[in-house]
C-alpha cells in the first residue's frame, strides 16, 4: 500500500485557496464544516488507500453474479473459514450480533494504527472514503440513494432520529404495533410524556395467520389524527411483515411510514425504493456482520424537507442527519469491508442459504418431545434465519443459560409477546452439523427433565 500521509496535509494547504473558492463561504454549521472537508479532500485529490486493497481485503470465494448451492458445504465450509470462532463454540444468535469477518476486524486494527501514525491524513482519507466507498454500498444494499442514507450507531439511533425528527402537535398519533422492540416503542413514548403525542400500539396475534390479518389489523386502527406508522421489516420474534402494502396504506392516508429494519437487511434482498417506506432504520451490525456502532438512517428524499435534523439547521441531504462529533472512523471502514464480503457472496445467496438451514431446523425440531414451534411455516410470514419455539415445562431463560453453560450453544431467549420461547438464529456460517448438535442437547435437556418451571 502505498503511503501517501507525509504528502496529504501539504496537498490540503496548498489548495485550500482553491477550495474555498470551490465551496463558496461556510455559516459555520457542523453540516456546512463537513461538506467543506469532504470538498477539500476532492480538491486535494485525495483518494481512497485504505485497507479494502491490501491484504485485509476481504477474499474472492465465488465469481459475481455466481449462484452458490445452499447444501454446497464445501463452498460454504471455507466462507466460515473467514470467521475467527472458539473452538467448540455454536453461534446461534445471530439476531442480537452478528459476527465480522477477519476481513473486517483487520480493517478496524489498520484504521486505528493509520490514526496513531497521522491523525490528519487519516482523517482525511476517512472523509473521502466515508463519502465515496461506504455510503454509496450502503445506499446499493438498501435499493437507495446516496443522498438518502445518514451513517449512525445502530438502529436504535437511527429510530430515537426518527421519533424526534418529525413535526407533530399535541395529540397525533403514532401507531405501531404491539411486537416492537424497544428501541422503536420507547422514543415515542418518551416523546409523548413530552409533548403530548398520542402512541397507539396495534395488537398482532403472534404468530399471526397470514399477511392479510395484519393489513386488517392495522388499517382499522387508522384515524384522522394517524401522522405515523411506524412497524418492524421482521419482528425480534422472525415474523415478517407486508412492508410494501402497510406503506401503500400509509401513503393513501397521507401518513409517514417508518420501518424498523434490523431484522432484515444482510439476509433478505431489500429495496427500500421499491417498498415505498419513508423512513428505514438498520443496524448493519447484525446481518450485514460489520462491528458494533454501525447502523443506517434511511430518510426518502421526497420527506427530508419535511423531516428535521436534531444537529445542523442546514443541509441537502441525509448526511445533515448524522450525529455530530467524532465517529468511529475505523469501525466505519470496517463496515465497508463487511458489506464488500457481503456483496461478494450476494444477499440472494445468503438468503438461500439460510432458507435451507432454518428448514432443515424446523423439520427435526418437530422431532423433539413436548416442544412446539411458533415460527409459521409459510415463507411469506417468517423470517429465514430466525426461529421460534418453546418447550412444556421448560423455562426459556434457565434454558438458554444452561445450553451455553453445558453445550457452549448460544441461542437467546424470547419471553414476550406471550411466550416463553427459545429463539435460534442462523446465518450463512452456521452448519448442519451445529444444527444436529442443538438437537441433541434439546432431547437431553427434556429428557432430564432439566429447567422445568416450578409449579405456582
Amino acid at each position: 500500500m502505498t503511503d501517501r500521509s507525509s504528502t496529504l496535509p501539504e496537498k490540503a494547504a496548498m489548495n485550500l485557496g482553491a477550495v474555498r473558492s470551490i465551496c463558496g463561504e461556510t455559516s459555520g454549521t457542523y453540516a456546512d464544516r463537513r461538506h467543506f472537508l469532504a470538498k477539500m479532500v476532492a480538491a486535494t485529490g485525495a483518494s481512497l488507500a485504505w485497507p479494502l486493497n491490501s491484504s485485509a481485503d476481504p477474499p474472492s470465494l465465488l465469481p459475481p453474479g455466481s449462484s452458490a448451492n445452499p447444501e454446497d458445504e464445501s463452498y460454504w465450509s471455507k466462507v466460515r473459514a473467514q470467521f475467527a470462532f472458539e473452538p467448540n463454540l455454536i453461534y446461534l444468535n445471530n439476531a442480537s450480533l452478528g459476527v465480522p469477518p477477519r476481513s473486517a476486524t483487520g480493517v478496524v486494527a489498520e484504521g486505528y494504527r493509520r490514526l496513531a501514525a497521522n491523525p490528519a491524513a487519516a482523517k482525511l482519507e476517512l472523509a473521502d472514503y466515508l463519502a465515496g466507498t461506504l455510503r454509496p454500498a450502503v445506499a446499493r444494499l438498501l435499493g437507495a440513494d446516496t443522498d438518502e442514507i445518514a451513517l449512525t450507531r445502530g438502529a436504535s439511533e437511527s429510530l430515537y432520529l426518527i421519533a424526534n425528527g418529525l413535526d407533530l402537535a399535541l395529540g397525533d398519533e403514532v401507531l405501531m404495533t404491539s411486537q416492537e422492540h424497544p428501541a422503536g416503542l420507547t422514543p415515542w413514548q418518551i416523546r409523548a410524556e413530552r409533548t403530548g403525542v398520542v402512541v397507539r400500539q396495534v395488537p398482532i396475534p403472534s404468530p399471526f395467520v397470514d399477511e392479510h390479518e395484519v393489513v386488517r389489523l392495522i388499517e382499522r386502527a387508522f384515524t384522522s389524527k394517524t401522522k405515523v406508522l411506524l412497524f418492524c421489516h421482521v419482528t425480534r420474534g422472525g415474523l415478517r411483515y407486508p412492508v410494501k402494502t402497510l406503506c401503500d396504506l400509509a401513503r393513501q392516508r397521507g401518513v409517514l411510514s417508518a420501518v424498523d429494519g434490523a431484522q432484515a437487511v444482510g439476509v433478505l434482498p431489500v429495496d427500500v425504493h421499491a417498498l415505498g417506506c419513508d423512513l428505514y432504520a438498520n443496524s448493519l451490525h447484525k446481518w450485514s456482520l460489520a462491528p458494533a456502532g454501525n447502523g443506517v438512517l434511511y430518510v426518502r428524499k421526497e420527506i427530508q424537507r419535511r423531516f428535521r435534523s436534531l444537529f445542523s439547521s442546514a443541509g441537502a441531504d441525509a448526511i445533515h442527519y448524522e450525529p455530530i462529533g467524532t465517529s468511529p472512523l475505523p469501525l466505519r471502514l470496517a463496515a465497508g469491508s463487511a458489506l464488500k464480503f457481503i456483496a461478494q457472496i450476494g444477499v440472494p445467496n445468503i438468503e438461500a442459504r439460510a432458507w435451507m438451514l432454518s428448514d432443515t431446523l424446523m423439520s427435526k425440531l418437530a422431532g423433539v418431545p413436548r416442544l412446539k414451534l411458533i415460527s409459521p411455516s409459510s415463507r411469506e410470514t417468517r423470517s429465514p434465519a430466525i426461529t421460534l419455539f418453546e418447550i412444556e415445562g421448560v423455562d426459556a431463560v434457565e434454558a438458554q443459560a444452561l445450553i451455553q453453560k453445558k453445550y457452549r450453544i448460544t441461542v437467546d431467549e424470547h419471553t414476550r409477546d406471550g411466550h416463553n420461547a427459545l429463539r435460534v438464529s442462523t446465518h450463512f456460517y452456521n452448519t448442519r452439523r451445529e444444527i444436529n448438535q442443538l438437537i441433541t442437547a434439546l432431547h437431553q435437556l427434556v429428557g432430564s427433565g432439566q429447567s422445568k418451571r416450578s409449579a405456582g
